[in-house]
């Protein structure tokens, strides 16, 4: 039976969830270092497939991919913005499918490794440390990609895989196609059945929540989301559409994947190019049944701990609640969702219902982020020089830059639970500490204004003359978002998402959060400062943020500025670690 629609669910564990000054002192847990759980999920038993090493690399603008921006979505006076991102595929292929280019081995192991793979090999006397392209809360990495493919003639049968960063390989879970199957378990969503290959994320309780316990629930939808945000990005620029699809039946996808039960569960599915004409799935009718599979044990893993693992029954009381059960409540779900629009179609009168005296209006135009861009690296360059900053320097960052990241940033994100390219969950505030131009405070941006013209505008909500000791102070009092130039925090109507869209709206409200902040990161890189990602005192932001920001609920936050210290970027680094070493090696 479903539980979606009962949503005290999703209500009461975002209440037992919130952080307050009381809840950390009160607190008794530590991290038992000992008992940290190992980064990579390592088959014990089944065959891998090495990828190749010498794939594309995506070098175009880093920007125009972060936005995903085409000609058609930017009106006629930003055509020289237009020609200055560039929009041409990067990857180049003579098997070419309607002016989409075809997913090859060497296509897969591109996006694989600009979405997940391993960037930087850190060594500490206690073991190698591997960083990865895009960003995970902890540095925990719980989240796990796998592949539903067609054959990629001669290299690849047909099958589901996982992928392996730590060898850079795909491990052979089930042989056959399943397409028709996935795009059953989808309610027959068409961008599943006509996509080239499709990539499920995952996430592995135990990898977050060692650290972070029942909030870590919070943390398979952020994590998972800025992994999104680069594979988006990476796609992007090689030409290959890609949508993001949250409805789905999490029973049959969590078989289909061979999960063990309350270990690790799916999260979301990207759809990825245009499958061959021959192998498209076309649905004649629609079947309100997803054919059987056959059942395969759960294959042996190295175990993550060395002592075990702590359940923690909030996190799968939520993702138990939160499922969809039948292809009619899928399409109900998606048919209310695109009905409703849950969110930022009441973002315009915003002002006026919880507005107050220190209001004032900025503009940003589409004119000032020409320089910008035209100095930005490539995706390539950003993504392998993207990290989480760990101290800024207390500088000012140009009030252009601040434009370029909340424009790149909110372009839309390609969610079946999104009817239309402006349409989102998510409302973006932020304290602006040192800003060419901009007052210290407190600010709304206001992206229904950019919907169809990149002139749009932020609002001033309050003046903080100590701005810089509120943004430390509601990031858990850190000092390095006192620093930050720009604290961002993505923020949602709850009660409305929830009203909506069940239990299940829990999950897509954070995972789009996630995917923003991914944004948010690779455009602050692109145009060479940093960012870093936090947790937050809940209820202390709301407030600080009210009455604009009344009964709205915090997602995420990032920070963004100049970094403290001279990094190196990483490389293209597949590692290529040996079996011996993935059942024996201490990762730190």
């Amino acid at each position: 039976m479903s539980l979606n629609k009962e949503t005290r669910y999703a209500l009461d564990y975002h209440e037992v969830t919130k952080h307050s000054e009381t809840s950390l002192l009160t607190s008794r847990h530590y991290l038992d270092f000992d008992n940290k759980p190992i980064p990579f999920k390592i088959y014990l038993e089944l065959h891998s497939t090495s990828l190749p090493t010498s794939f594309p690399t995506p070098q175009v603008n880093a920007l125009s991919c972060i936005s995903g921006i085409t000609n058609k979505g930017l009106n006629d006076d930003s055509e020289s913005l237009t020609s200055q991102l560039g929009t041409e595929p990067t990857t180049k292929s003579t098997d070419v499918i309607n002016d989409i280019p075809y997913v090859d081995f060497s296509s897969l192991a591109e996006v694989l490794f600009f979405s997940a793979g391993i960037t930087r090999e850190i060594k500490y006397s206690y073991g190698k440390y591997y960083m990865r392209a895009a960003s995970a809360t902890g540095a925990l990495y719980p989240i796990e990609l796998y592949v539903v493919c067609d054959d990629i003639s001669p290299h690849l049968d047909a099958g589901v895989y996982h992928f392996s960063p730590a060898d850079f390989s795909l491990t052979e879970i089930r042989k056959g196609n399943f397409r028709k199957y996935l795009a059953a378990a989808t309610a027959n969503n068409r961008d599943v059945e006509r996509s080239a290959i499709a990539i499920i994320f995952t996430s592995i309780a135990w990898r977050n929540a060692w650290k972070y316990q029942a909030r870590s629930y919070r943390h398979w939808f952020w994590d998972s989301g800025v992994i999104a945000a680069n594979l988006l990005a990476t796609t992007h620029a090689m030409g290959l559409p890609t949508h993001i699809i949250m409805g789905f039946l999490d029973d049959e996808i969590s078989q289909l994947l061979s999960l063990e039960d309350q270990i690790e569960a799916p999260i979301a599915i990207a759809a990825i190019g245009k499958g061959s004409q021959e192998n498209i799935i076309v649905s004649r009718q629609q079947d309100t049944r997803v054919d059987r599979i056959p059942h395969i044990p759960v294959p042996n893993i190295r175990p993550l701990s060395k002592r075990g693992e702590i359940n923690y029954q909030e996190i799968w009381a939520l993702n138990q609640a939160s499922k969809l059960t039948s292809i009619q409540e899928i399409e109900e779900w998606i048919g209310v969702a695109h009905r409703h629009k849950p969110l930022l179609s009441a973002v315009s009168h915003h002002s006026q219902r919880n507005g107050s005296n220190n209001e004032s209006s900025l503009v940003i135009a589409s004119g000032d982020l020409e320089e910008n861009v035209k100095a930005s690296r490539g995706l390539k360059e950003t993504i392998l020089w993207r990290g989480s900053s760990r101290k800024f320097a207390r500088s000012n960052i140009p009030f252009s830059a601040l434009k370029t990241i909340l424009y790149s940033s909110t372009r839309g994100v390609p969610l079946d639970t999104l009817k239309n390219e402006e349409d989102s969950l998510i409302d973006i505030y932020f304290i602006a500490n040192a800003v060419d131009g901009l007052t210290p405070g407190a600010y709304f941006y206001n992206r229904n204004t950019s919907a169809t013209n990149p002139n749009t505008s932020v609002v001033r909500v309050k003046e903080v003359v100590t701005s810089r000791n509120i943004s430390g102070y509601l990031c858990l009092g850190q000092t390095l978002f006192s620093d930050a130039s720009v604290v961002f925090f993505l923020m949602t109507d709850l009660q409305s998402v929830l009203g909506s869209l069940g239990n299940r709206g829990y999950r897509s409200s954070q995972f789009e959060a996630g995917v923003i902040a991914g944004k948010i990161y690779l455009a602050a890189y692109a145009l060479g400062i940093g960012a870093s990602g936090s947790t937050f005192f809940d209820d202390a932001v709301t407030e600080f943020f009210s009455p604009h920001a009344a009964n709205k609920s915090t997602m995420i936050a990032v920070g963004v500025g100049v970094p403290a210290y001279s990094a190196k970027p990483g490389k293209i680094l597949p590692a290529r670690l040996s079996k011996e070493q993935l059942l024996t090696q201490n990762f730190g």
